[in-house]
């Protein structure tokens, strides 16, 4: 068989192919070629094309499949066994201090003094409790020349106890004090300056309250606010006084909004002897509406008020008044500043006890006192002497300032306030057979007043505080403003040295005052006329240091350190402190 013919096209197209394959490889790279162009040929290069939009993803058709999953019930017999434990107690918070019954303070100091302060109440309930106290201060005489023992006594019993949702409390309290009338001491001093018992007053007073407030829990209920007071005082001067007072407030909220309503009633009856009496009586009213929104806080009222003193009913005081009572303030970046504004005014009634609360040598033989008033029909200065107390009208008060928190361990109050006082009190040491006392001087007194004062906590040992006041006053008939100061500042700092004890150091200045008095030869006095004499009081400084010593939650000890200068200063006029004392002693909680 011949198969030569049949492979002769076949070995054709391959050897075609062989000597065609170098110019298949040159063709890949076509900047090796040499072209000939036969005829015109015009080259154009064209601009790049953009596409306007972008891709878009195709849409599938595809679905999501959906499964469902169910469960199969299998039941597990499952037999718990109960195991006993014993009772565990939780502690969420730190427990409290342990509340003890009652406590005892005493100690001694210089001067023969003694000291003694007890409490004892029952562990406190749900339902009430109830407490008694018992005081006891006896000091001698800071005069060298006229002798004797200043004493306070005292005794307190109250009770509290919670009636549904009215809170009751009441308390009665007995208190007797002793007052050496040792001022002016060298006008009673004879040549030789032999030390002489000093003329004494005693006080008694007994006093009852009884105080009912409400605590419903519907705030939009009408909560009230109701105390009942009576008081009796007397001393061995024959002075006597009762008193009685009452006080009603109401109160209802209404959203952000509170209305309240404040009823004030004081009746006072007093003598300086068994044969004559006088009656004074204040009622004051005072409804008001108080608001809040967000950081703005305000209040507005009007106060109501009528007087019956002695002098309003011979025609001579004003016995209606009217106050307007207004407050705001804005709380700013959460306490950091606070500034607020107040107006307002009151009546303020005049007593025994109210004064003597401020002047402790307030013992006057005669309620005498010298009112002035304008005769209309000869525009002259009428001079009138009335007998009893007259109640001050403060008047025209504003005040304004800015206090504030920061980091907590920082806070801070800058103030100024204004305000009138129409009769307000100015005490002149008098001398009147044998025994210095203090008698009343009436007039109108603007008073200004611009100050601060600040407390800084450094750590867990330092705490520091202070503030500082400028004083001025405007007074329509008297010389100056007895007794009061045009500045005062006070300072104190406390330092925890280890566990257990710390230690206070505080000082306090008044500045320079005068005092009226009748009698020249005591201290640097200067004639005004109408036998009055002007007396300067200089200015002081009184330095204290106390210490406090806790040996455990039951037992510690003290000691204080006052008036380390020995300053022999007086706050009224004729009538020095006490100059360095020491005073030492321990408490124990039982």
């Amino acid at each position: 068989m011949n198969f030569l013919p049949s492979f002769k096209p076949v070995l054709g197209l391959s050897l075609v192919g062989f000597l065609s394959l170098p110019s298949l490889l040159a063709q890949r790279d076509t900047l090796e070629m040499d072209v000939t162009f036969v005829g015109n040929r015009t080259m154009e290069v064209r601009d790049a094309v953009k596409l306007n939009s972008w891709p878009s993803a195709r849409p599938l058709s595809v679905e999501k499949p959906v499964l469902n999953y169910e469960l199969l019930v299998k039941r597990l017999n499952v037999e718990p066994v109960m195991t006993p434990v014993e009772a565990t107690r939780l502690r969420v918070d730190d427990a409290l201090p342990r509340l003890y019954r009652g406590y005892a303070r005493a100690g001694l100091g210089s001067r023969g003094t003694t000291y003694l302060d007890a409490s004892f109440t029952d562990l406190r309930s749900r339902d009430g409790s109830w407490g008694t106290s018992l005081h006891h201060m006896a000091t001698s005489s800071p005069s060298r020349l006229r002798t004797g023992r200043v004493q306070d006594h005292g005794a307190q019993l109250w009770g509290s106890r919670f009636l549904g949702s009215e809170k009751v409390d009441a308390q009665i309290g007995w208190t007797h004090e002793r007052v050496l009338m040792y001022g002016l001491d060298s006008v009673f001093s004879d040549t030789a300056f032999t030390a002489s018992k000093a003329p004494s007053v005693s006080w008694q007073s007994l006093q009852g309250q009884v105080h009912f407030k409400s605590h419903d829990k519907d705030s939009t209920a009408l909560n009230h606010n109701l105390n009942l007071m009576v008081g009796m005082l007397s001393n061995t001067m024959d002075a006597r006084e009762s008193t009685f007072r009452a006080g009603l407030g109401l109160q209802k909220s209404l959203g952000q909004d509170m209305l309240r309503a404040d009823v004030h009633v004081q009746l006072d009856n007093y003598s300086l002897d068994t044969l004559t009496q006088t009656t004074q009586a204040i009622v004051r009213f005072t409804p008001s509406i108080h608001t809040r929104r967000g950081p703005l806080s305000a209040s507005a009222g009007l106060r109501l008020a009528i007087d019956a003193d002695a002098p309003s009913r011979t025609d001579v005081g004003q016995s209606f008044f009217i106050y307007p009572q207004a407050e705001v303030s804005l709380n700013l970046l959460r306490n950091l500043f606070v500034p607020y504004a107040q107006l307002g005014g009151d009546l303020q009634a005049n007593s025994f006890h109210s004064l003597r609360a401020v002047n402790p040598f307030y013992a006057p033989q005669s309620l005498a006192n010298t009112s002035y008033r304008w005769d209309d029909q000869t525009d002259l200065l009428d001079t009138l002497h009335l007998d009893g107390f007259r109640s001050t009208n403060k008047r025209l008060a504003l005040a304004a300032g800015v206090r504030g928190t920061i980091t907590d361990v920082f806070t801070f109050h800058a103030f100024a306030n204004t305000a009138q006082y129409e009769d307000m009190m100015l005490f002149q040491p008098m001398v009147v057979d044998s025994l210095t006392d203090f008698v009343a001087v009436y007039d109108t007194v603007g008073v200004q007043t611009l100050g601060g004062e600040a407390s800084l906590t450094i750590g867990d040992r330092w705490n520091v505080s202070g503030g500082c006041s400028l004083h001025s006053y405007s007074l329509r008939f008297e010389d100056r403003a007895w007794h009061l100061p045009k500045v005062t500042w006070q300072a104190s700092a406390t330092y925890a040295w280890i566990e257990g004890l710390t230690l206070t150091a505080d000082a306090s200045f008044v500045g320079e005052r005068y005092a009226l008095t009748n009698r020249e030869d005591y201290g640097e006095t200067t004639f005004i006329g109408d036998g009055h004499y002007e007396m300067r009081l200089p200015a002081y400084l009184d330095l204290n240091v106390r210490a406090d010593y806790r040996y455990n939650d039951r037992m510690g000890a003290w000691l204080t350190l006052a008036n380390l200068t020995n300053a022999k200063y007086a706050v009224w006029g004729g009538s020095p402190v006490q100059g360095f004392q020491a005073l030492a002693g321990v408490h124990y909680a039982f």
